[in-house]
């Protein structure tokens, strides 16, 4: 580390990479910092006595929401002192804004199929749907552990005909489907380990792209999807209050429009990866003993 010039280290997850960013910080006496996302903080396998020693020992860390700097901070209390938040960015570049017009009425849902991302909630409230003749498709991307759960619950509801797993896609795929579909869905949940979503960076793509969103309000996710103002919110595991959401959003052209310009403005504002990367950089000149210079960065993880 040393002969290469290295006066920093990144981890990227509060996880081995942490661990082992720590060892070589212990070892060469170069800084170490940690971004802490939200398995690594959240699961119940984290071993709080490991993550309190990675956070005190840390030159500074940062974590992607408000919502995870203040569980932190109830969690691990003076360990957790240097932890700020820095919001993931996207690069606005590659997302075209598009206004919601004549998109027809096709939900788009995105993510791994784990208990997490709630999307066994999903499924009951495009049964709600159904049973309300409301006009629509579902398409679910992503693979997972729950593939098969989730497959059989489309068919025990009779839903075949409306909601797709469509499995794993290609990034380009996954993007223009967002783009043309009338609303994402992000339906998250606590799950029964713990684990909760940190703030899904798909919420921010859909936003930078103008497809209006509905989401759960946990963890970090009210801090980009503003109930009525960015999107619309509904509590967790509750498929009534988020069929109505759907149901709603769908209908009110109008509305969606007004969700999707904010949505995007918003995005520009606090969630833009050049401003963010640079405050990423500030916080590791800083760690860097003082260097005035560019630190040469080492990543882990």
């Amino acid at each position: 580390v040393l002969d290469r010039g290295v006066d920093h280290i990144h981890a990227h997850f509060a996880t081995t990479a942490a661990a082992v960013a720590r060892l070589a910080g212990l070892a060469t006496g170069v800084p170490y910092s940690i971004t802490a996302h939200a398995k690594d903080i959240f699961h119940e396998y984290v071993d709080p006595d490991s993550l309190e020693q990675k956070l005190m020992d840390a030159a500074t860390v940062v974590t992607v929401s408000d919502f995870n700097v203040g569980f932190l901070r109830k969690n691990y209390s003076v360990a957790a002192d240097k932890v700020r938040r820095v919001y993931n960015g996207l690069n606005l570049d590659d997302f075209n804004f598009t206004p919601p017009h004549a998109r027809g009425a096709d939900i788009v849902a995105v993510g791994r199929l784990v208990e997490k991302k709630g999307f066994a909630d999903l499924v009951h409230a495009c049964a709600l749907l159904a049973q309300a003749k409301t006009d629509f498709r579902c398409r679910i991307i992503g693979g997972g552990e729950l593939a098969d759960q989730l497959h059989e619950l489309v068919a025990r509801l009779h839903l075949q005909s409306r909601v797709q797993l469509v499995g794993p896609q290609p990034l380009a795929e996954v993007r223009r489907s967002i783009q043309n579909a009338a609303l994402l869905v992000a339906p998250c949940v606590t799950a029964s380990t713990g684990d909760q979503d940190g703030l899904p960076t798909v919420l921010l793509e859909a936003m930078a792209l103008g497809t209006p969103c509905v989401a759960t309000d946990v963890t970090g996710i009210s801090e980009a999807i503003r109930h009525e103002e960015t999107g619309l919110l509904v509590p967790q595991q509750q498929p009534v209050e988020l069929a109505r959401a759907i149901e709603r959003l769908i209908a009110d052209h109008e509305l969606q429009g007004q969700l999707a310009g904010a949505a995007r403005a918003l995005v520009e504002q606090q969630f833009n990866i050049d401003t963010n990367t640079a405050e990423l950089r500030d916080r590791f000149l800083a760690a860097s003993c003082g260097s005035q210079r560019v630190p040469m960065l080492a990543e882990v993880g």
